[in-house]
């Protein structure tokens, strides 16, 4: 049953959207899995420029929809490759059938999938898959983070010499007005061609940070929470909460900063 945003969906609730998210992930990846090649595919069409889909992300998207409906039918759906349906629900699922589809069409192992269900736009449970760590991140609003089984908790350090950064930006964009900067703080740059991976890589220690100029709510919703769950900042540039998204119908992208308290700082201070 729809919840009022005031009082928010129950505990019994959220760990049956979790438990959905988690199980839906999970089958999903394994469909995933067993169509990856090691060598550019052949059934690739470009929607943008630099954008593309394969024949993969709209079989994946369409079994996701019929099965988190089926569960959930008064909710809404909204995913990359397929028209919306129900928006104005109180819950709508959003979903990135293949995040880093660039890297799976090309053979590249980077990518994922990703699963969030959000009230009133503000996500509250969210199950993420990651390859080529073949690892399933979880979280529901005010549990943690679990990498499998295990609880993550991301260490807070600071930005120097020794900080490993994510960025990623507008396709066939130049943007040296913000990457100059990061460049210039010392950090080392790194560019996994997923947002999905490289925010994971946030949440478990192994990026220090990650810097968007783009991203789209299939990209984000579910890492979003992921972060905060473990212990980020996930946030706009200016360091105010993303969430909630509160007009899933717009084109417009959600330029984030993602990392632990200290460096999250220091990355704000730079991009003002």
């Amino acid at each position: 049953m729809a919840r009022s945003p005031r009082t928010g969906p129950t505990p019994r609730l959220l760990d049956r959207l979790l438990r959905v998210a988690r199980r839906e992930v999970a089958a999903t990846a394994a469909h995933v899995a067993s169509k990856r090649r090691a060598a550019p595919r052949t059934d690739v069409s470009r929607k943008g420029v630099g954008d593309f889909v394969t024949s993969v992300d709209v079989a994946v998207e369409k079994r996701l929809s019929r099965a988190l409906l089926a569960e959930f039918p008064e909710h809404g759906f909204l995913g990359e490759e397929s028209p919306p349906t129900r928006l104005d629900a109180d819950f709508v699922w959003v979903v990135d059938p293949i995040d880093g589809t660039s890297n799976f069409a090309q053979g590249l192992p980077q990518c994922g999938v990703s699963v969030a269900c959000l009230h009133h736009g503000e996500p509250v449970a969210a199950a993420v898959h990651c390859f080529p760590e073949d690892a399933l991140y979880s979280a529901r609003r005010g549990g943690g983070l679990h990498r499998n089984r295990t609880r993550l908790r991301t260490p807070d350090v600071v930005l120097d010499d020794a900080t490993l950064l994510g960025v990623q930006w507008f396709r066939g964009a130049f943007e040296p007005e913000w990457l100059g900067p990061l460049f210039g703080s010392g950090a080392r740059i790194r560019v996994l061609g997923s947002t999905v991976v490289q925010i994971c890589d946030v949440a478990a220690g192994r990026l220090h940070g990650n810097v968007q100029s783009q991203g789209m709510p299939w990209d984000i919703a579910a890492v979003g929470l992921l972060a905060e769950e473990a212990g980020c900042r996930f946030t706009d540039w200016s360091g105010g909460r993303v969430f909630p998204l509160t007009d899933l119908a717009s084109p417009q992208h959600h330029p984030s900063i993602t990392a632990p308290p200290a460096v999250h700082r220091a990355l704000v201070r730079l991009l003002r």
